[in-house]
């Protein structure tokens, strides 16, 4: 025989009655929860009224939702921007640009050595040539050839073939752009 009490509850409290409407009811809160937490609003407290401004001089302002495509024999533009060379040079590697036509050229600085003296920790520059496809190593032997000629000293090269970059130590920024250009891309 079964004991009347379960877990210290009553089974006759566990049991559903058919007088109660809630359950047999042909409402469904899980459609609108809100309707029966929040009161209903018969008015609103706030009064609006339409502006007739002419929107159409903020809206020139406002940045561009998509990004234009580029500009293509438009020549040297004063900020020293170049548009890649079409139809691209034939090399064994290609030099891309990342989404706002720049080529994708990134500074990086590090801690380096350690100098003894004043026991500083000095700190080099890295310049960092990211979407890089095809003979990276190529592309790393004429970038070298090409600062080491520009600037009369050896520079250090690290290759990241899977990922398709080059870091460079001990060259400026701008002399890999230079270089980027002088090759078309």
């Amino acid at each position: 025989m079964l004991s009347t009490k379960y877990f210290g509850h009553r089974l006759s409290s566990f049991i559903i009655k058919p007088c109660c409407s809630r359950f047999y009811s042909s409402e469904k809160p899980w459609e609108d929860p809100w309707k029966h937490a929040l009161p209903k609003q018969e008015q609103t407290y706030t009064d609006f009224k339409e502006s007739s401004i002419d929107w159409s001089y903020v809206e020139r302002l406002l940045p561009k939702e998509t990004i234009p495509p580029m500009p293509l024999n438009c020549g040297i533009l004063p900020s020293g921007w170049r548009p890649p060379l079409n139809p691209p040079p034939s090399l064994p590697y290609f030099i891309g640009r990342h989404r706002m036509h720049q080529p994708s050229l990134f500074l990086e600085r590090r801690r380096d050595l350690l100098n003894t003296d004043t026991m500083d920790l000095e700190y080099v520059e890295l310049v960092t040539m990211a979407e890089i496809s095809g003979d990276v190593f190529e592309c790393e032997k004429d970038l070298k050839e090409f600062l080491e000629r520009e600037l009369g000293h050896p520079v250090a090269t690290y290759i990241d073939e899977i990922k398709g970059k080059i870091k460079v130590k001990g060259a400026p920024r701008s002399l890999l752009e230079k270089f980027i250009f002088e090759k078309g891309f």
